[in-house]
């Protein structure tokens, strides 16, 4: 029954996926994209976009981050990843993010624009692309705790090392100081309940601080093994500690940036 359950979840988020991506036949038809392909990626842009004008240096970025990528999670992913580039949120019809991944078809949504930059900047360009590594060379979770802290992390690791990347621990240090940050395991089982710009930085700023103290393996054992209804449990399993003496250490270290 767990394994029927489990392939109806992955068919459901396969359908999701495929309704919310231009097919080739609209990008013939309409003659809406433009293709280019690099080393590791498929990009569709719009014509006379700000994306069309900077292509080279999108896949400039996108290529160092993808290899970066790999060297950081231990991972040798190697499938071409399809980036549809839009101009704006209206043009991609969000309204609740800025760029969304679909692991299952090694295909992510950004935007590049007036509405600012998920692709092509240092910064975020790891964020959608950690999601379709993770999930393929990994293996699925049901901890968005995990699998967006990771992602968000890897925002942090991948950047320029000579700047000051540290909004996801400032947040935290907010949080802190004014009581407002929330415990993780509540943040574990029901990601949902939280506002995004708790739940990312929060999420974020735990996943580097767990993956600097203990190792990236130990992680992966936990994004894949790991379930949000009993997270504290199967955190200790997997790293020895309880979760409440890791969240605590964590928790006073909040005013300091993330570890490199």
């Amino acid at each position: 029954m767990r394994n029927r359950n489990y392939l109806i979840a992955i068919l459901v988020l396969l359908l999701q996926a495929c309704s919310l991506i231009p097919d080739s036949g609209e990008m013939d038809s309409h003659g809406t994209w433009l293709q280019a392909e690099s080393e590791n990626y498929v990009y569709y842009y719009r014509p006379n976009s700000a994306a069309a004008a900077d292509i080279d240096k999108i896949e400039a970025e996108q290529e160092r981050v993808f290899v970066q990528l790999n060297e950081i999670l231990g991972t040798s992913y190697n499938q071409k990843i399809h980036v549809y580039i839009f101009n704006d949120l209206a043009d991609a019809g969000f309204t609740d993010k800025t760029g969304q991944a679909f692991p299952i078809l090694n295909t992510i949504e950004v935007i590049y624009g007036s509405d600012g930059y998920t692709i092509g900047k240092r910064g975020i360009s790891a964020h959608e692309v950690a999601h379709i590594i993770t999930f393929n060379a990994w293996g699925p979770t049901d901890l968005r705790i995990l699998s967006e802290g990771i992602a968000v992390y890897m925002e942090h690791v991948t950047y320029d090392s000579e700047a000051n990347y540290d909004s996801s621990q400032m947040i935290v240090a907010a949080l802190a100081v004014h009581g407002g940050l929330p415990d993780i395991e509540s943040l574990a089982s029901d990601f949902g309940q939280f506002d995004t710009n708790i739940s990312y930085p929060v999420s974020g700023s735990f996943s580097g601080y767990i993956i600097h103290g203990f190792g990236m393996e130990k992680y992966r054992k936990l994004f894949t093994e790991g379930r949000r209804v009993h997270f504290a449990a199967d955190f200790q399993s997997v790293y020895g500690v309880s979760l409440s003496d890791v969240e605590n250490t964590w928790g006073r270290q909040s005013d300091k940036s993330l570890p490199q």
